[in-house]
């Protein structure tokens, strides 16, 4: 059997080349754009403020639920552990960044995944009525929770596509003002972000600077909010 011609072996080297050129460059795009909302988070007026109180705030061995988005901020910047800090395989793929052709191809590449079954649980704990929802904390030994206002309502769409609940049965929006519906009233999310008019009973406030509010869980409804 003839051995390999200098031209065949030539031709193949190259192509690796470029192969591992053209990977490189993917793999140094998607992490430009997964640090992309770290960058944004750092910038955004009142977010690097609260979480520098959650790590002040808070014991070292807190676990914080947050939405996932803000899960890697919470890990490097306040230093505590989260349920998630990344989308599972079938949320990412409701998401429209998953129909960015080169975005797919990266993630599918390089990205990394979470616990589909989490990511459900923490929509629901946010979607479910207070008495409910600490129910569900209590089993991730959940101590604090973190909310941006502004931002949760943004996503509250999502929030509740994922729990599986209709968003519009719960919250409406008139351009930029949102009003909860009755039933929107009970939900633990809302009562979080807006607790100038709902007065959540679970969770005491411990931090809010107008742009991210702390809470720590209370144990019970009898252990009232700070004021």
């Amino acid at each position: 059997m003839k051995p390999p011609s200098k031209k065949w072996l030539a031709a193949v080297f190259i192509v690796t080349v470029i192969a591992s050129v053209a990977l490189l460059g993917l793999r140094i795009n998607f992490g430009e754009r997964e640090d992309a909302v770290l960058t944004y988070f750092s910038k955004e007026r009142g977010m690097p403020d609260t979480f520098t109180k959650l790590e002040q705030l808070t014991p070292p061995d807190s676990i914080v639920l947050c939405w996932w988005d803000y899960g890697r901020a919470v890990r490097k910047w306040s230093h505590r552990e989260v349920i998630e800090t990344y989308p599972s395989r079938d949320i990412w793929y409701s998401m429209g960044s998953s129909r960015d052709p080169l975005h797919s191809l990266e993630a599918q590449i390089f990205g990394t995944w979470d616990s589909s079954e989490k990511i459900h649980a923490m929509a629901n704990m946010f979607m479910l009525p207070e008495n409910q929802s600490v129910q569900l904390m209590k089993g991730y030994s959940v101590s604090y929770v973190l909310v941006f206002t502004s931002d949760e309502l943004q996503k509250f769409n999502w929030i509740a596509q994922i729990a599986g609940y209709n968003a519009t049965d719960y919250l409406t929006v008139n351009g930029t003002v949102y009003q909860p519906t009755a039933l929107g009233k009970q939900v633990t999310l809302l009562r979080l972000v807006l607790d100038d008019t709902l007065y959540p009973t679970y969770f005491a406030k411990i931090y809010d600077n107008g742009r991210g509010k702390i809470y720590r869980f209370a144990t019970s409804s009898s252990d009232p909010p700070d004021n």
